[in-house]
């Protein structure tokens, strides 16, 4: 009798499936077509194993024909090539392919773990409308792409700058890295024939660029513009010779292949040379060279340490403000305020000069060397005073002597007694510098014709290479 019922209710069932073409699981009243209710247990859709995204096999229409768009199973395999495999979830057929629930492979949307299956121009990140892309974290924005395409890392963007990066705190704006011989943390490119490919400015500043374009520009209020600094220059490692804070070259072809530039520059740095045979110590501030011919370089130092003894880790050496093959020179206006050069004579010693006027008072004159000066010179056997006087009347001629750092006697010959002015000068040997210590820290003394510095070799360059997919269109 209970099988009996058990037909007749499900009989009962099919006929009210079938009239009202709804059913209901666990539910007398089905609010759709098939409505399932439980708060136990799920819905398990069919289990098969897609061998691709583009193979409705092995799932088939019961009813023949092709599959119907709409057709949802469990994937249970991990099969197919990009763009078309397939792994474990739940997917729909849409009338061509199977498309994944999840983002990857075959979603249409981004998946958590990353997409494959992706075709250029056709998917992509982002919005179709007129509204910006923002990126969050923590719920704060942490970046945004604009409509019109530029693009703010922690800022809304700018419309005069395609990126635009605010630091935060401490923070840097941008820190760049590279490891490599020919990458490079930052490469600044501008093709444009006047561009500046980097601007670099602090305290307020805009900017400031030439006209004309510069590979790099900077520019500072109460700062410096262009720092340069290397830490590896102490004056007694040889390790540390050839490095230099900061470098120029005006290039005669372009191209980095060959050095021959027609002028350069170096900043600050540490060289180790000399003529064939002896190297010598040289620490500048500057240097400076240029050439008109491949056998013709004019070279000089500035703010120089040059130690002649031929040791290359002594200290000491000599100290020049400006050491070089050029001449020393002046320029001066003619009456027609045209430029004129005139040049300073120079010596094979290091020598001072002064100059005065004198008075014989009965034949015999006293003169006192400056005290500035007298601390200055060296006067000895070896480095004698040198003393030159004019008459301005007339004696029986005069001598010299009584010669020393402080100062020298003027007689008048044959014991005159003549009162006559007279004019003097005198040339002495510059005496060594020293410190509280006594260690000499710039030799003067005894230098004559002492070997000196040959111009530096011009740095190697190489040029970054710029490839098809580096030139914008």
């Amino acid at each position: 009798m209970k099988v009996i019922l058990n037909k007749i209710a499900l009989l009962a069932l099919l006929i009210s499936a079938t009239t009202n073409a709804q059913v209901g699981v666990g539910t007398t009243t089905p609010a759709g077509a098939l409505d399932i209710n439980s708060t136990t247990q799920g819905f398990i859709p069919p289990r098969v194993s897609l061998s691709a995204t583009n193979q409705a096999l092995p799932v088939v229409n019961p009813q023949g024909g092709a599959l119907v768009a709409g057709t949802v199973v469990w994937n249970t395999a991990t099969a197919g090539t990009s763009p078309n495999n397939v792994a474990p979830g739940l997917y729909y057929w849409n009338g061509t392919r199977w498309i994944a629930f999840a983002g990857a492979p075959g979603g249409l949307d981004w998946s958590l773990t990353g997409n494959s299956g992706t075709t250029a121009g056709t998917n992509f990140l982002g919005t179709t409308d007129a509204q910006d892309l923002r990126f969050h974290t923590n719920g704060v924005e942490r970046a945004r792409i604009l409509s019109t395409g530029t693009m703010g890392i922690n800022s809304v963007g700018a419309a005069g700058s395609q990126l635009t990066v605010a630091a935060a705190g401490t923070n840097d704006a941008v820190a760049s890295t590279a490891n490599h011989n020919v990458a490079n943390a930052v490469w600044g490119r501008n093709a444009h024939t006047t561009g500046t490919a980097i601007i670099g400015a602090t305290n307020g500043l805009g900017g400031i660029y030439p006209t004309n374009g510069a590979g790099v520009a900077g520019s500072g209020v109460n700062g410096i513009g262009i720092y340069g600094s290397t830490g590896n220059g102490a004056p007694d490692n040889d390790a540390h010779n050839g490095n230099h804070a900061g470098g120029f070259t005006l290039d005669s072809d372009n191209d980095a292949a060959t050095a021959n530039s027609s002028a350069t520059a170096r900043l600050a740095g540490k060289e180790v040379l000399g003529p064939p045979g002896p190297t010598t110590r040289t620490l500048y501030g500057g240097y400076f060279s240029s050439k008109s011919g491949a056998s013709s370089t004019n070279y000089a130092y500035v703010g120089v340490n040059y130690n002649h003894t031929n040791n290359a880790n002594a200290t000491g050496g000599t100290n020049y403000k400006i050491l070089g093959n050029g001449v020393v020179s002046t320029i001066v206006p003619d009456a027609e305020n045209k430029p004129r050069i005139m040049f300073a004579p120079e010596a094979p010693e290091v020598l001072f000069q002064d100059y005065g006027i004198g008075k014989l008072q009965n034949g015999t004159a006293t003169i006192k060397i400056d005290k500035t000066l007298a601390k200055n010179i060296l006067v000895d056997a070896e480095h004698p005073l040198k003393v030159f006087i004019q008459l301005e009347g007339d004696c029986n001629g005069v001598y010299v002597t009584n010669k020393s750092a402080e100062g020298f006697t003027v007689k008048e010959l044959q014991n005159g007694n003549s009162n006559v002015s007279f004019s003097w000068q005198i040339v002495a040997t510059r005496a060594d510098s020293k410190d509280a210590n006594g260690n000499i820290t710039s030799h003067f003394e005894n230098l004559r014709f002492p070997v000196g510095p040959n111009a530096i070799k011009e740095t190697n360059v190489k040029a970054k290479e710029i490839k098809k997919e580096d030139v914008q269109n």
